[in-house]
């Protein structure tokens, strides 16, 4: 069977009938007797043409399937993958472009869907991929390339800070992590952020709540409108209740995005900054909350405190006793305090980073201290 794409696509190139006749890859085979084989090969495909023709003004077709939608399946299906491609990696390494869509699962969705159309345009054949496939590719690499450099340059002219890829080292303890190389600060009004994502739901939420109860009181700033609940829907936890508690300090920029329904984990909306942070370091599998961020470099995706066992169905009021005295229950006072002064030493470390000098009443704790030289 003569390959009429062969053809078509060597005629464009200006070969003549009678090389085409030669070419092995048309496939054509002249009838016995027949001494021209190019111009027998012209005669086949004007009549061929011809019947095409008689066959579109009859309204008859063999095909129900446009040629021209199965020609474009394998380029567009090809340029589409490499678009997305493009946008998968750079939005896994770029905050600037994974703060508009999670690299995975959204922009993977894409590749998926371009790869869906290039393999059902080969399964077609109704075009030869060697024939088809420079243009897509070059396509595809520009759009890519426009498309992602377009949202990092919008992004970023929004504030979104330019954060590095998911590269951790230890911090002291109780699972902190700093960047690698250190991010640089996140301030506001020339504060470092001390950034909160969870849930009033959240049973870890509202048991690392104590600490960080604890911490700014330590000196990093003033509580008010205090108010106090149980995560209802986990095991009954007490905790501070971020969401209408308020936080005044000359240290800290206290930034808590918490869902306020205790009965199930709900968590609100995050400005951009804020999403460039939790889509860059909080968007794995087994990632959750409470969600930390402290002045920027410094992370905690897992627990501030993790001592939930023995907090089921106590009282907040029971809770507040125990931090006020010790003796109550030295276990759960032992385990807040512990964590209290982890998150003290890298708020200490934030403030030295933002060149503001932290509170006296927190570096003359040795402890504390101990805590921030181990910091790097």
């Amino acid at each position: 069977m003569v390959d009429w794409n062969r053809v078509e696509a060597q005629r464009s190139k200006g070969r003549n009938w009678d090389e085409l006749a030669e070419d092995p890859k048309v496939q054509f085979k002249p009838p016995e007797g027949i001494d021209d084989a190019g111009k027998a090969l012209k005669a086949l495909y004007y009549s061929r043409k011809s019947r095409g023709k008689s066959s579109k003004k009859k309204g008859e077709t063999k095909d129900s399937t446009p040629v021209m939608l199965k020609k474009g399946l394998i380029p567009i299906g090809l340029a589409v993958t490499i678009i997305g491609a493009i946008w998968f990696v750079l939005a896994l390494e770029t905050s600037l472009v994974g703060v508009w869509l999670q690299a995975y699962p959204y922009v993977l969705l894409v590749v998926v869907a371009g790869v869906f159309i290039f393999a059902a345009g080969l399964v077609m054949g109704a075009a030869r991929l060697t024939e088809v496939w420079k243009k897509p590719v070059a396509v595809g690499i520009v759009i890519g390339l426009l498309l992602s450099g377009g949202l990092a340059l919008f992004a970023g002219s929004l504030g979104v800070p330019i954060l590095n890829p998911d590269t951790f080292q230890e911090g002291t303890g109780q699972g902190w992590m700093s960047e690698t190389p250190r991010n640089g600060m996140w301030t506001q009004n020339g504060l470092p952020v001390l950034f909160f994502l969870g849930s009033d739901g959240c049973m870890f939420c509202a048991a690392s709540s104590w600490a960080v109860y604890e911490a700014v009181q330590a000196g990093f700033g003033t509580l008010s409108d205090i108010h106090y609940t149980n995560s209802v829907n986990d095991d009954h936890i007490p905790e501070v209740d971020w969401c209408s508690t308020q936080v005044t300090s000359q240290y800290i920029s206290w930034d808590p995005k918490e869902g306020c329904d205790n009965a199930q984990v709900s968590v609100p909306g995050t400005t951009l900054i804020e999403s460039a942070y939790v889509h860059m370091y909080n968007s794995c599998t087994d990632c959750g909350y409470p969600f930390y961020i402290v002045g920027g470099p410094f992370i905690h995706r897992d627990l501030v405190s993790p001592y939930t066992s023995g907090l089921s169905g106590l009282p907040y009021a029971t809770m507040l006793s125990i931090l006020e005295n010790s003796s109550i229950n030295p276990g759960i006072y032992n385990a807040v305090h512990t964590s209290a002064l982890y998150l003290e030493a890298y708020l200490v470390k934030a403030d030295q980073l933002a060149n503001i000098a932290p509170p006296s009443a927190v570096t003359s704790d040795a402890i504390v201290m101990s805590y921030v030289g181990e910091i790097t």
